[in-house]
């Protein structure tokens, strides 16, 4: 049973401005194009957290708007982070403090994260099954990128750890749990972190060139 995390907290002090909800092809924003692609990959059978904290009540606003069927459903829920200066990790802990009974695997994923489709998702998590991974961290051309995955087995561990890494926390505490999968998804370790960015990919008709 997976539960998926969005990482959508963050106040984008690199970017200059909330990019959480800068527009997106169609009609869409970065993090309403994230959050379709992990819908529409149809892995998710508990939940899908989305974590806000900067200018919450602005993205809950959208949120509510985009969403209505899925957040009435339960399968979409919004998670309040007052701590998100704190770092990612707050941000996790958040998602993790409330889980459906029986949950077993975890994906998380950022807001910034529009190029990864949903076959990736897909594709990611049926690997993550077939190799019984304990934690899936996949990457290209030696890079690190998302979506994470990891048992629920590690939640309390996570809940106990302090700093402002995120995940890096766990990874470097049990290095020899980590399943390395490389693949050829350019997209998986791009993110949307400085103006220039998000402007390049804007004028390429938010293509991945």
């Amino acid at each position: 049973m997976l539960t998926a995390v969005v990482l959508a907290a963050g106040e984008a002090a690199r970017m200059g401005e909330l990019k959480q909800l800068l527009d997106w092809k169609a009609e869409n924003t970065i993090l309403g194009k994230t959050v379709d692609n992990l819908l529409a990959a149809e892995i998710v059978d508990e939940e899908l957290k989305i974590v806000v904290g900067a200018e919450k009540e602005k993205i809950k606003k959208y949120l509510l708007g985009k969403y209505r069927t899925e957040l009435k459903s339960g399968i979409l829920k919004i998670v309040g982070n007052d701590d998100y200066q704190k770092g990612m990790m707050s941000s996790i802990k958040k998602a993790l403090t409330q889980l459906p009974a029986g949950n077993q695997h975890l994906l998380f994923t950022l807001a910034d994260k529009p190029f990864i489709g949903p076959e990736i998702y897909r594709e990611f998590y049926q690997k993550y099954l077939e190799l019984e991974a304990e934690i899936f961290l996949p990457q290209y051309q030696g890079q690190k990128g998302h979506p994470v995955i990891i048992k629920n087995k590690f939640r309390e561990i996570v809940l106990k750890l302090e700093g402002k890494a995120g995940l890096r926390n766990l990874f470097d505490l049990m290095p020899d749990r980590i399943h390395h999968y490389s693949c050829d998804y350019r997209e998986i370790t791009v993110d949307l972190d400085f103006k220039e960015d998000y402007q390049k990919y804007r004028s390429n008709n938010f293509e991945l060139k």
